[in-house]
C-alpha cells in the first residue's frame, strides 16, 4: 500500500472516530461530544428547549383555564334552568292545590233541609219523642242517599249507592247516638253513603262509601248535610285539605286541628 492510500485511509478512520456536533438547547453552545449532557450548562442535548416547555406549559394551563370556564358556564346554565324548573314546578302545584281547595270548598257545600212533619206535637210523651227523633235521622239518611245518587249523576262520584247509615259524630265504644239524649237540642251524625260491604271471613265488618256529616235541630227539625273529605292518615297525603264548614255541624265552636274544640256549642 502506498504512502498517500495509507494517509487516506487514517484520515476517514479519524473521522469515524470524531464526535458528533451537539448544540445545547439551553445554552446554545456547540460541542463535538458524545456525551448526552452539556459540558458547559449541564442541561441534557435531547431535552426539550426551556422556551418551548415553557410555551407548551402556557398553552396547557391556557386551555384549563378555558375548560374550567367553560365548564362554569355549563354549571351556570344547568343551576338556572334547574332553578327557573323548581319555580315553574312550584308555580304549577300552587295552581293544582288553589283548583282543589275550591273543589273542596263546592263538594263540601252545606246542604239544608227540613222535615218539619217529624215535629212531636207539644206534650208529646217520652216515647214519643224519642220515636220522632228516630225517624228524623232515617229521613236525613234518606236525603243523603238522595244527594249522593244526584252528585253520582253529576259525576262527582261513583255509584251505585245503595243506601245511607249515620252513626254517632264522636266515635267511641259506648257512644250513644244523639237523638236517644233528649236532652241534646242538636244531633251530629257521621253518615256514609254506602256502595258495598266489607266483608271478612262471610261476616261484614263495615261499609265501603262516601263520608257524610248531618247535623239535626230537634227544636225546628231542620237539618244540614255535608260530603265530608276527611284529611288524610299518615298511609297518604292529600293535595289540600278543607276544614268543613261550621254549618255543617251547626256549632259555634272555635276551630283545631281539622275540626272544631266543641262541636256541642250550640247555636
Amino acid at each position: 500500500m502506498s504512502d498517500s492510500v495509507r494517509d487516506e485511509v487514517r484520515a476517514a478512520l479519524a473521522r469515524r472516530e470524531e464526535a458528533p456536533p451537539r448544540t445545547c438547547p439551553r445554552c446554545g453552545t456547540e460541542e463535538r461530544t458524545r456525551e448526552e449532557h452539556c459540558p458547559r450548562c449541564g442541561y441534557s442535548y435531547f431535552a426539550r428547549p426551556p422556551v418551548a416547555t415553557r410555551r407548551r406549559r402556557i398553552a396547557f394551563a391556557a386551555l384549563a383555564v378555558l375548560v374550567l370556564a367553560a365548564v362554569g358556564v355549563v354549571i351556570a346554565v344547568l343551576a338556572h334552568d334547574k332553578t327557573d324548573r323548581s319555580a315553574r314546578d312550584r308555580a304549577a302545584h300552587a295552581k293544582l292545590v288553589a283548583a282543589e281547595v275550591v273543589r273542596l270548598r263546592r263538594i263540601q257545600a252545606p246542604h239544608r233541609g227540613v222535615a218539619t212533619a217529624l215535629k212531636p206535637a207539644v206534650g208529646a210523651s217520652h216515647a214519643q219523642l224519642l220515636d220522632a227523633r228516630h225517624r228524623f235521622v232515617l229521613a236525613v239518611q234518606d236525603a243523603i242517599t238522595a244527594d249522593a245518587k244526584h252528585r253520582i249523576a253529576t259525576g262527582e262520584i261513583q255509584g251505585p249507592v245503595s243506601h245511607t247509615e249515620c252513626g254517632p259524630f264522636l266515635r267511641s265504644p259506648d257512644a250513644v247516638p244523639d237523638d236517644r239524649v233528649l236532652s241534646k237540642p242538636i244531633g251530629r251524625y257521621d253518615c256514609v253513603a254506602i256502595q258495598s260491604d266489607a266483608v271478612q271471613h262471610g261476616q261484614t265488618v263495615g261499609s265501603l262509601g262516601y263520608a257524610f256529616v248531618a247535623a239535626l235541630d230537634f227544636r225546628s227539625y231542620r237539618y244540614v248535610i255535608c260530603r265530608n273529605n276527611p284529611a288524610q292518615s299518615e298511609g297518604g297525603k292529600a293535595l289540600a285539605y278543607v276544614r268543613l264548614d261550621r254549618a255543617c255541624l251547626m256549632t259555634k265552636s272555635a276551630a283545631v286541628g281539622t275540626g272544631y274544640v266543641d262541636p256541642d256549642a250550640t247555636p
